[in-house]
């Protein structure tokens, strides 16, 4: 398990059951659908045998009294001497009942109501079918079954009754002969074999073949899916290892990269913002590497002559009347090494401004004071400043000290890299929306390298490697720490009016609440 911000744990099993459980809910659905599908396929074949019989002997009764009334003298519905009866011995009525017609729908009874047959076809079943038969026919229900049927359709003219066994539909329809005492029984039965082979193969099959493919794909754009985060998570494992040359594969970091259409525009912006961390801890260890070798050696030089002339002065080697000449070196020094410690370790606490040291000040009266203070800088430098500053800008809120400092370093930086007879423009604009007063400083100096300008406020860069100008790289960076603990931002640009860097940084306004 992994531990949250908020000290509560993730279970990852928990993530598993919750994926196995979607899965199993959707198999479970498949199945219900799969049988429900079924389902309706076997009850439209009851419908279709039903409506079947129903419709035949409807029609065998209705052509039975058409028949009748067709001939010359009406029926006489009486018992022969020998105990037959009228109706049986009608070839008419038994060659119309054995007729292709309604063979074709079944076994055909007439009976009269205590359920003695009086005519029926010779319905004869396939051996395939499997039915018992006896020599009045096949047997499809219970004889008292067929009794209730016809005291059913004694008195409503129509009844009907079914089962189901043996894999078959059975459907048993029963009317009465309209006119006579008799009635009509078809009978009839389906086999579920071919219901079931059709589900099997225009259902079943192409439903678990779908199942089957959509799991397939399912795991497939899971593993794509995974590919991302894998990769990302190995190159964040190989930078834990020290090792600053990898980098995420530009399938997974370059958006206009289409070898992988599964990766999302998440995971990309993901592959370039871990890309650009890894870029900037290469170069942070780049510099952090350079740094400690420039710092070695600051430290080592100003050491070196401080140890040497107090060894000096120990063995007698300077003469006392000079003593305090080299006392005085020796203090310089000193004094060097402990700017170097007070800047570095206030480059870790400037973004954190003491809420008691916090005021509202006018920021043209600061600018006025500091560059009437780098008067002899600029004069050495035969530097001219063009100050545009908003003539009503409005007070700024902040720890006034700190401000200060960022705009005595910008002005500083902005000299030492500007010509002789060079030019240097202040400017302020107040921008009441963002509740905040844009400071701009401009030089006219060589500029800054569009690829230097953002690491330039990275700790201990130096955009001139050689060495050649002063300083320990902490300057700019201090700038953004102490901006930023104000909520704050500095950007360098190209200068569109003095073709120099421009350094374009804001101080806020008071809080609303307390201007009111």
């Amino acid at each position: 398990m992994a531990p949250r911000a908020d000290g509560k744990r993730v279970s990852a099993g928990f993530a598993v059951f919750l994926i196995s459980f979607l899965v199993l809910t959707t198999l479970i659905v498949f199945a219900v659908l799969l049988f429900l599908s079924y389902e309706n396929m076997y009850n439209n074949l009851i419908l279709e045998v039903n409506s079947g019989t129903e419709a035949a002997a409807n029609d065998v009764a209705s052509d039975i009294v058409s028949i009748t009334s067709l001939q010359d003298e009406p029926f006489e519905y009486t018992m022969n001497d020998d105990g037959s009866d009228n109706f049986k011995n009608s070839r008419i009525i038994d060659k119309f009942v054995n007729s292709q017609t309604y063979r074709s729908n079944g076994a055909v009874y007439i009976t009269d109501k205590a359920g003695k047959i009086i005519c029926r076809n010779s319905f004869v079943f396939d051996a395939s079918d499997n039915l018992t038969t006896t020599d009045e026919g096949p047997v499809y229900i219970s004889q008292p079954d067929i009794i209730d049927l016809l005291n059913t359709a004694d008195l409503i003219g129509y009844s009907r009754a079914g089962s189901n066994n043996t894999g078959r539909v059975v459907s048993v329809s029963c009317v009465r002969i309209t006119g006579t005492p008799y009635f009509v029984i078809v009978s009839n039965s389906e086999g579920t074999d071919q219901t079931k082979s059709e589900y099997i193969s225009v259902i079943l099959i192409p439903a678990l073949v779908a199942m089957i493919i959509a799991i397939v794909l399912y795991a497939v754009f899971v593993y794509l899916s995974l590919m991302p985060i894998r990769d990302i998570s190995h190159a964040i494992s190989k930078v834990a290892e020290g090792d600053y040359s990898v980098r995420v594969n530009p399938k997974y970091s370059d958006p206009n990269d289409y070898t992988t259409l599964s990766v999302s525009t998440e995971f990309t912006e993901m592959g370039q913002t871990v890309n650009k961390m890894i870029e900037s801890l290469e170069n942070q260890e780049h510099d952090r590497e350079m740094f400690i070798s420039s710092i070695a050696h600051d430290i080592r030089t100003p050491l070196t002559s401080i140890n040497g002339f107090v060894t000096a002065i120990l063995d007698g080697t300077i003469p006392e009347d000079k003593q305090p000449h080299y006392l005085e070196l020796i203090k310089q020094q000193t004094d060097r090494i402990r700017t170097l410690v007070t800047q570095m370790t206030e480059a870790s606490s400037l973004s954190h401004p003491d809420p008691d040291m916090m005021e509202e000040f006018n920021v043209n009266d600061m600018i006025n004071d500091i560059v009437d203070n780098l008067e002899s800088q600029l004069s050495d430098k035969q530097i001219r400043v063009i100050k545009s500053l908003d003539p009503d800008p409005g007070m700024v809120y902040g720890e006034a000290q700190q401000l200060c400092r960022v705009i005595i370093n910008i002005i500083t930086n902005a000299i030492k890299f500007t010509p002789m007879n060079g030019e240097i423009k202040v400017s302020t604009e107040s921008n009441p929306k963002m509740r905040k007063v844009i400071i701009s400083v401009e030089d006219s100096g060589a500029g800054v390298e569009e690829s230097k300008r953002q690491r330039i406020f990275e700790s201990f860069y130096q955009a001139d490697s050689s060495r050649k100008s002063e300083g320990f790289g902490l300057g700019l960076y201090i700038c953004k720490q102490i901006l930023a603990g104000h909520g704050q931002t500095i950007i360098c640009d190209e200068g569109r009016e003095l073709g120099g860097a421009k350094f374009v940084f804001s101080f806020p306004y008071p809080p609303e609440e307390q201007e009111q």
